[in-house]
């Protein structure tokens, strides 16, 4: 098992000042995500890190653009899907240099947003509530924009691995068709089958699997036995139930016994914005859970 602790549980966003806090702390394994600002001198501040002994992963919205834009391999627009798409390919070229066995980022959703909504659960189901959501056609163009991203990063030795969204109760309340993709189990296991790439698999998000499970109905512990022989990477915090809060776990977390079932995979902590000793005992209790 190798531990990362993530980007956004640092209480700085910009590449050398995580880099800073992660070395002050004693933490050789980072996976640069989503919240940094954009860096313009990235390879030498990732050169910075290597040097000094870090291990990086790349996750999502990273690097990030100097013009905010939004990540999506669904995009309906021809120019937002080129981007999304190039943007994973220089994600993929990053996880060469830094020598991370894959790039993750989040699976693809089913209707418009804008840079302004990422994050805001609410707003995007208030804009959403009288559009007209295709979940197949997206669910389709999804397959062919992950086959198109994997088939570049195969021959570099690179696998992809999509993150399981997140739906909450919010949405659903406002929002009678879920827009996100890869919520549920069923079609997970779908799109494994149907995509056909190796070098595919998925990274599955704790706590994006409990809300989910509020919204749609599932029980998390299915949920898991479900997916299981896709999942590569894991992605560990907790919450309500009804947000995604990036929330620190504790022993009572649903997920604290399934994890030394996944022990051989790489497990990022995501919490958010932590203090030093919230930091420290969240990667003690996760060996302790492995044992």
């Amino acid at each position: 098992m190798t531990v990362y602790m993530s980007s956004g549980a640092f209480r700085v966003r910009t590449v050398r000042g995580v880099m800073a806090e992660a070395k002050r702390l004693g933490i050789t394994h980072v996976e640069l995500s989503s919240g940094l600002a954009h860096e313009p001198d990235l390879d030498a501040a990732v050169a910075e890190g290597m040097t000094a002994g870090l291990t990086f992963l790349v996750h999502n919205y990273f690097p990030a653009p100097a013009d905010p834009k939004v990540l999506n391999l669904t995009a309906s627009a021809p120019e937002d899907l080129a981007w999304s798409i190039d943007h994973c390919r220089r994600a993929i070229d990053l996880s060469v240099t830094i020598g991370g066995d894959f790039y993750s980022l989040h699976s693809g959703y089913a209707a418009a947003i804008k840079a302004s909504m990422l994050g805001r659960p609410a707003d995007q189901a208030a804009a959403f509530k009288n559009t007209s959501i295709d979940r197949e056609k997206a669910y389709q163009l999804m397959i062919e924009s992950v086959r198109a991203v994997a088939d570049y990063a195969a021959p570099k030795g690179k696998s992809l691995y999509l993150e399981n969204n997140v739906i909450s109760p919010v949405y659903l309340e406002k929002v009678p068709v879920n827009p996100l993709l890869m919520t549920s189990a069923d079609e997970i296991v779908r799109f494994m089958t149907d995509v056909d790439r190796p070098n595919v698999g998925f990274l599955i998000d704790f706590g994006h699997t409990k809300v989910s499970g509020t919204a749609l109905g599932f029980a998390p512990l299915r949920f898991m036995e479900q997916v299981a022989p896709y999942v590569r990477a894991l992605h560990i915090s907790d919450n309500d139930g009804r947000e995604d809060q990036n929330l620190p776990f504790a022993k009572d977390a649903w997920f604290y016994p399934l994890l030394k079932d996944f022990r051989r995979l790489p497990m990022v902590i995501e919490a958010y914005e932590l203090d030093d000793a919230t930091m420290r005992s969240q990667m003690e209790l996760l060996h302790q859970a492995i044992g």
